[in-house]
C-alpha cells in the first residue's frame, strides 16, 4: 500500500471515531441514568402478593399495639425513634361501642362521688360545679405512684376507707402514656382492684384520657397513642358496677385532636370549660340500684296471722282447763 492510500484509510477511521464517540457516550450515559433510576424509585405497581404481606405487618403492629409491650422512643435518642404504641403510624384503633345505658342527672348525683386523678381532674376541682364531691388529685399523679401519694396529708387507701362513696371517677394515664405499655395497664387494673375492694358498694367510671392539641404532640406523646391507652382502659368496664366514658366527644376538633380554641397550653381545657365538662358527666350518670327491702305484710298474710293466733290461743285454753281440772 502506497503512502497515499495510507494516509487516506488512517484520516477516514479518524473522522468515523470523532463522529461516532459522542453518539456512543450518549447512549452509555443514557443506560447508566435508567438503571439509577430505577434503583431508586419504588415500583409504581403493588401486586396482590406486596398487599398482603403489607397487610400483615399492619395487623401485627396493631397487635402490639395494643396487647402486648412495645418499647418505648426515648426523646433524646436520635432522629430516628423506634416503635412506640404512643407513636405507631397509620394505625386506625377500634371505636369503642358506648353502651346503651346512661341516663342524664342533675348535679346531686355527684354528691358522694370520689373523683381520682391528675392536673386534668384538678381542673375539675377548682373550676367545675360539683362542690360537694370529694378529690384524690393532684399535677403528675399516674396509676404507677398513687398508692404512694398524699393530698391534704391522706393516703388514698385512707381516702378510700374513711366513707362509703356512691361513684368513684378515675381519670389516669396522661403522665404515663410514653411508659412501658404493660406495666401502665397492670398499675391501672391494680388501682380498679383497689378501688372495688374498698368500696364494693360502689360504682365506678373509667374516664377516657383527654387528647392534647395538635401543637402540643411530641415523639412520645400522640393521640394516637393516648387512643390506644383508652381503648385498653376501656376493656376494663363490665357495664355492670364499672363503666367507661370519653369526654373527648366534647372537646375534640376534626382531626381527634384537643380544640386549640379551649386550651391555652394544649393539655389542659381554659377554666370556663370545666362547666362544660360537669355538664357532661351529667348526661352520662348510670342509675343506681335500690337497697332490697323486706315486702310489708299484705291483709292476707295477716288474716292467716290473725287466725292461726286465735286457734293457737283457744288450743291453750282448752289445755289449761283440762290441767286444772
Amino acid at each position: 500500500m502506497n503512502k497515499f492510500k495510507q494516509s487516506a484509510y488512517t484520516f477516514l477511521l479518524l473522522a468515523t471515531c470523532f463522529i461516532a464517540s459522542p453518539l456512543i457516550l450518549r447512549q452509555i450515559w443514557k443506560t447508566s441514568d435508567f438503571t439509577h433510576k430505577n434503583k431508586q424509585q419504588p415500583p409504581l405497581v403493588v401486586t396482590k402478593e406486596e398487599k398482603k404481606t403489607a397487610d400483615s405487618s399492619k395487623s401485627k403492629s396493631v397487635q402490639e399495639h395494643t396487647m402486648g409491650p412495645v418499647e418505648i422512643a426515648d426523646d433524646n435518642t436520635g432522629d430516628d425513634p423506634q416503635p412506640t404504641y404512643a407513636s405507631i403510624a397509620e394505625t386506625e384503633m377500634p371505636e369503642t361501642a358506648e353502651p346503651d345505658i346512661f341516663v342524664t342527672s342533675d348535679a346531686s348525683y355527684f354528691d358522694d362521688v370520689l373523683f381520682i386523678g391528675d392536673s386534668r381532674t384538678v381542673g375539675l376541682k377548682e373550676y367545675g360545679s360539683f362542690k360537694n364531691s370529694t378529690f384524690f388529685c393532684e399535677p403528675g399523679f399516674s396509676a404507677g405512684t398513687i398508692n404512694d401519694a398524699k393530698v391534704d396529708g391522706k393516703s388514698l387507701d385512707e381516702t378510700l376507707s374513711e366513707k362509703q362513696y356512691g361513684k368513684v371517677y378515675i381519670m389516669l394515664g396522661i403522665n404515663e402514656v410514653s411508659n412501658d405499655f404493660e406495666f401502665t395497664l397492670s398499675a391501672y387494673r391494680s388501682l380498679i382492684d383497689k378501688v372495688k375492694e374498698k368500696q364494693p358498694d360502689s360504682l365506678i367510671f373509667l374516664q377516657a384520657n383527654l387528647h392534647v392539641s395538635v401543637s402540643a404532640e411530641s415523639k412520645t406523646i400522640t393521640n394516637t397513642g393516648i387512643d390506644a391507652l383508652n381503648s385498653a382502659i376501656s376493656s376494663f368496664a363490665d357495664d355492670k358496677k364499672t363503666f367507661y366514658i370519653d369526654i373527648n366527644e366534647l372537646y375534640d376538633d376534626e382531626n381527634g385532636a384537643l380544640n386549640s380554641g379551649y386550651t391555652s397550653d394544649g393539655i389542659h381545657p381554659i377554666a370556663m370549660y370545666y362547666t362544660q365538662w360537669c355538664e357532661w358527666l351529667c348526661t352520662k350518670t348510670v342509675p343506681v340500684p335500690e337497697p332490697e327491702t323486706t315486702a310489708p305484710a299484705t291483709s292476707a298474710d295477716t288474716t292467716v296471722s290473725s287466725t292461726e293466733t286465735s286457734t293457737e290461743t283457744s288450743v291453750a285454753s282448752s289445755t289449761e282447763t283440762t290441767s286444772s281440772t
